[in-house]
């Protein structure tokens, strides 16, 4: 099944909008975000068999199917209060890290994710409390990973568009 790209918002989100929760600037920022996020994924939130299964038995298709109607639901559940440039910041971030997580991933032998797994649960069994740089670094480090394997980012390649958006967001991070 192709991806179809969403050029509107998951009806999930028409009850926040309704109640006025979400504005339309935060809206079309939500929207960015799940074109971004389904340009770079190649696998869908909700298999097709699952979609089947669920259309069969109530009748309908569910309303989250692709990764970017899921990051889109989830980030407006989850930040609906936080300002628009709050919220740009967001989407931003999440952009870096599927790029990240491509850069990072894409090509490595299975042995380097395990050590990855490896030692993001090593830092799991920490307290919190005791977390260094390192241990938070392992722990995101297996979010990318996750990312990579889940939306099947390895394969497709990235866009020029992103490489240079991408070396600007890394320049203007640093510069800041």
């Amino acid at each position: 099944m192709e991806l179809v790209l969403p050029n509107q918002v998951n009806p999930e989100l028409l009850p926040m909008i309704r109640q006025g929760l979400i504005s339309p600037e935060k809206l079309a920022i939500l929207v960015d975000l799940a074109e971004i996020v389904d340009r770079f994924s190649t696998t869908l939130f909700t298999e097709v068999e699952v979609q089947e299964k669920l259309k069969e038995q109530f009748g309908v298709l569910p309303d989250i199917i692709t990764w970017g109607d899921y990051f889109q639901t989830e980030v407006a559940s989850r930040y609906f209060l936080e300002t628009e440039e709050s919220l740009r910041k967001i989407v931003d971030t999440i952009r870096f890290d599927l790029i990240s997580a491509h850069l990072i991933f894409a090509g490595k032998p299975e042995y380097y994710k395990n050590n990855v797994r490896s030692e993001a649960l090593v830092s799991k069994g920490i307290d919190t409390v005791l977390w260094k740089n390192e241990e938070e670094e392992s722990i995101h480090l297996e979010i990318l990973l996750d990312y990579f394997e889940n939306l099947g980012l390895g394969n497709r390649p990235l866009s020029l568009q992103d490489k240079v958006w991408y070396e600007a967001f890394n320049i203007k991070e640093v510069a800041v």
